[in-house]
């Protein structure tokens, strides 16, 4: 009895690694929190005949209870996938990889996509060091960007900020990255990563933000990388 928690593309399809494919098509269940995503990618590799259990975020503290139980009373080979990219990043999964772990289920990692680290390495902001906040809150954002940057100034290094943003808030959160970190802060913004319409945008916050007010309608999930505003290198040697 395994999970196999496997990394899948972000967008194109063609980025699913070879391991990623072969544990698929052996596993004997796919636990997916998108039946119509996992579907897309299972047609993609030749499986689409696999056993599904679906466990979308809102009902992962009531199934992966259950689902871990069936793995194990049956001996399961399973594999946990999220809609795009790896599990368990501000994505379901969590609770399951620890519900599996307490049963003594085997949890293996795959390796693949990652919207984070796919868009620091084209974001041109340094990232030795980096946190990771995912989606921002709804209600409350001002504040809490408030509190983010006054722990990121207390840091003895210089971190990139990397967050999620979905297209009908994006504008908003701009709009509160502006007014916190002072509209002259670098930004990246990735959009459609790896898709047929992608786009990388890379400048000043108030010249990213005219761009994305300028436009009626936005569409795609964005990943953002925000330089905190510290000189490049200032704080980086932490040797005693």
């Amino acid at each position: 009895m395994v999970l196999y928690v496997v990394a899948t593309p972000i967008g194109n399809l063609k980025d699913i690694t070879e391991r990623a494919k072969e544990v698929l098509k052996n596993c004997d269940v796919v636990v997916c929190e998108s039946k119509e995503r996992a579907l897309k990618i299972l047609n993609h590799i030749g499986a689409a005949q696999k056993r599904i259990f679906y466990m979308p975020a809102p009902k992962e503290g009531s199934n992966a209870e259950k689902i871990a139980e069936e793995i194990k009373e049956n001996n399961l080979s399973a594999v946990l996938i999220t809609s795009a990219g790896t599990p368990a990043i501000s994505d379901p999964g969590s609770t399951l990889i620890k519900k599996c772990r307490e049963k003594g289920i085997k949890i293996v990692p795959i390796p693949g996509p990652s919207a984070i680290t796919s868009a620091l390495s084209v974001s041109g902001i340094q990232s030795q060091r980096f946190l990771f906040l995912g989606f921002l809150p709804k209600k409350g954002k001002e504040g809490f960007l408030k509190k983010v940057k006054e722990g990121v100034e207390k840091l003895p290094f210089n971190p990139a900020i990397v967050i999620f943003e979905s297209p009908h808030r994006i504008k908003d959160t701009l709009e509160k990255i502006e007014k916190v970190f002072g509209e002259d802060t670098e930004v990246f913004l990735g959009r459609e990563m790896t898709k047929i319409h992608e786009e990388y945008l890379f400048g000043r916050i108030k010249d990213i933000r005219d761009i994305m007010i300028k436009r009626e309608r936005i569409r795609g999930e964005i990943t953002m990388v925000i330089h905190c505003g510290k000189k490049e290198g200032e704080g980086e040697d932490l040797g005693g």
